[in-house]
């Protein structure tokens, strides 16, 4: 007990005899130092560090060409990346395969058709009940599942065009405009493959990955002239930080996809620009001296970033229209820590 009653006795004692440091000082006191001020200016948001983006786009953006039959051999009549009109050839297909689906198609074509026909006949018959139940559902069930197989190859075969004077060569046509991506990695295409993406204009964007403290009011990425706003922001971490889109690339951002760039982020969040010479740290926290009246005050800042002069920071008081000392700041932070000014 005599111990804790000496020791809180001493820490007392030597709170009482450390000078209390100063939080203004009376203008008439600072003597010949020069005294410049700046008017804080609010702003509407700062730039961040810089960003690495990629030129691509969201899943399920792009039109995937899929093959249902396995292609033997392809040659693009396109290189990957050129920008093409729907029904712009792409590429010409060739071996057996291809020309048995079209067959298959033919046939399975008839096939529909003639189940189309009994379908809509014995539709009226059932609802007369001229029919039972189990022979409509049968009919029913052929005519859906060669519907099915039809509309399955149908919507491929419309995108094949054979040459007049070669029945052998077949054209693969462009099912909508936009950018083409595909890559080959082996001879031949297998059943269910991708022949290849069709990249829709308004579907490029930029892909940033936003460390995760820095996604509060981020806004716009910029790079030359551009400057896309930020479309969507993931709510799911990937590690250290967040997957952010852009908004589609304007025309006037000329960039493929694929192209890898750095962009600075610009943060829409309310604050002041100050002159890198108004700063001071007080107590470990950056801070101000602001002019009121015949005295320069200290006041709290928090920086939010960097400017191409100085700062972009915030303040729980507000600083718009108020002055604040530009020059001799350091002077000035010596006299109110008692050391005297430079």
């Amino acid at each position: 007990m005599k111990a804790r009653y000496l020791l809180t006795l001493v820490l007392t004692l030597t709170a009482w005899a450390l000078p209390t440091l100063a939080q203004d000082v009376a203008i008439d006191d600072l003597g010949a130092l020069r005294l410049d001020y700046a008017t804080v200016a609010p702003g509407d948001g700062y730039s961040g560090p810089p960003l690495a983006a990629e030129v691509t786009f969201r899943p399920g953006e792009a039109l995937s060409l899929v093959t249902p039959a396995r292609i033997q051999q392809i040659a693009y009549r396109v290189e990957p990346g050129a920008q093409v009109a729907a029904g712009q050839v792409l590429a010409e297909l060739s071996g057996p395969e291809i020309h048995h689906m079209l067959t298959e198609a033919d046939v399975i074509g008839q096939r529909y058709e003639n189940a189309r026909k009994r379908f809509e006949r014995n539709r009226k018959l059932y609802q007369q009940q001229a029919i039972d139940e189990g022979r409509w559902q049968e009919i029913s069930d052929s005519y859906f599942t060669l519907r099915l197989e039809y509309e399955h190859l149908r919507h491929f075969t419309e995108l094949l065009r054979t040459a007049d004077d070669d029945p052998e060569r077949i054209s693969l046509l462009a099912p909508a405009a936009g950018r083409v991506q595909y890559a080959q990695a082996q001879p031949g295409i297998p059943e269910g493959g991708e022949l290849a993406l069709i990249v829709p204009a308004q579907a490029l964007r930029l892909r940033v990955a936003v460390p995760i403290e820095a996604r509060q009011g981020l806004a716009q990425l910029r790079f030359g002239d551009c400057a896309l706003a930020v479309d969507s922001i993931s709510g799911i971490a990937d590690g250290f930080f967040l997957r952010a889109w852009s908004a589609p690339l304007a025309e006037d951002c000329a960039l493929l996809p694929g192209q890898q760039l750095m962009v600075r982020p610009f943060y829409a969040v309310a604050g002041y620009e100050i002159p890198r010479e108004a700063l001071l740290h007080w107590n470990g926290q950056p801070a101000l001296l602001l002019r009121a009246g015949p005295r320069l005050q200290l006041a709290p800042v928090e920086i939010l970033g960097a400017t191409a002069t100085g700062y972009y920071v915030d303040s729980e008081a507000s600083l718009a229209g108020a002055d604040i000392l530009a020059s001799s700041v350091s002077a000035v932070q010596g006299i109110l820590l008692g050391l005297g000014g430079e």
